[in-house]
């Protein structure tokens, strides 16, 4: 059935089977102000979504406001942010961030792309996270899941770059793709489509597959 099917169909297939099997999606990162999204983004660079909301429980709790960034000790943020990793450069970061919010945005989170990649820390992923969760634009931000599903379920070619499926996959949903998109597939590739032995014999995408593995 794989190379039968064209990618109009295979696209709707993958989209209404995985809002069947996640109805209801949220943000992975916990946050209440819009700068607390973009700040635990990125602490999320090389890091795992527990990790830095571990981390950002007691930074926002220490750290109420964009003020309380610009007045900080470099060494007490690290302390707080220390198990997410690259805690040194994550720190001057933040500070750096809050600053530019201050002082270039009014204390509000930029809404284009352009202007979130002025701020260290924020890439082409983390910047379409962004402007996903908190504008709903459409974008589907590419973390290493969704470019493991996207190429295994033949949307995108295999050797693609995270850069070059993020803009494939918008054009192939363009009428629909949204941040629930890109969280669905998450959660596919961490329960279903794993790295390491998939659940192929579960799985309710196996017959359009293009990697699916033989049953034994």
């Amino acid at each position: 059935m794989t190379g039968r099917i064209t990618l109009t169909i295979r696209k709707d297939i993958i989209y209404d089977t995985l809002e069947k099997l996640y109805p209801t999606t949220s943000c992975f990162l916990h946050y209440t102000k819009d700068y607390e999204l973009l700040f635990a983004v990125i602490l999320s660079a090389q890091s795992t979504d527990k990790a830095v909301n571990e981390a950002t429980a007691i930074l926002f709790s220490l750290y109420p406001n964009l003020e309380s960034y610009q007045r900080a000790q470099k060494g007490e943020i690290i302390k707080c942010i220390k198990k997410v990793g690259l805690a040194n450069n994550k720190s001057e970061f933040l500070i750096q961030a809050s600053h530019k919010l201050i002082t270039e945005y009014g204390g509000k989170v930029p809404e284009s792309r352009e202007e979130l990649l002025k701020f260290k820390g924020v890439g082409i992923k983390t910047s379409a996270v962004v402007l996903g969760e908190l504008y709903n634009q459409k974008y589907i931000p590419v973390d290493t899941h969704v470019h493991r599903v996207s190429q295994r379920l033949g949307l995108v070619k295999t050797g693609t770059t995270p850069e070059q499926s993020e803009i494939i996959l918008e054009k192939i949903y363009k009428d629909k793709g949204d941040i629930n998109l890109h969280r669905r597939l998450i959660l596919f590739g961490r329960e279903i489509c794993t790295a390491k032995n998939p659940k192929c014999s579960t799985c309710p995408l196996c017959e359009i597959c293009s990697f699916k593995k033989t049953i034994t």
